[in-house]
């Protein structure tokens, strides 16, 4: 394992330890991840229009982590 794979593994588990709601997506370009993408998710309670009970989802924030990985 090369020191951009453990770069990489450590960022993917940093986004996964700063979320309690939401999404991380990695983006690959040639085969390296090239981009994390973080959707923090902020859970409300029923909102107006919203009949059907379920709890409505929004986007908090979204923060974009650029990796300058080297080929």
């Amino acid at each position: 394992m090369t020191h951009q794979d453990k770069q990489v593994i450590n960022e993917v588990e940093k986004a996964l330890d700063d979320i309690l709601f939401g999404s991380v997506e990695l983006y690959v370009q040639e085969g390296k991840v090239t981009q994390i993408t973080i959707r923090h998710i902020k859970k409300t309670g029923v909102g107006a229009g919203n009949t059907n009970g379920h709890s409505q989802k929004h986007v908090h924030s979204k923060t974009n982590l650029n990796l300058k990985l080297g080929t």
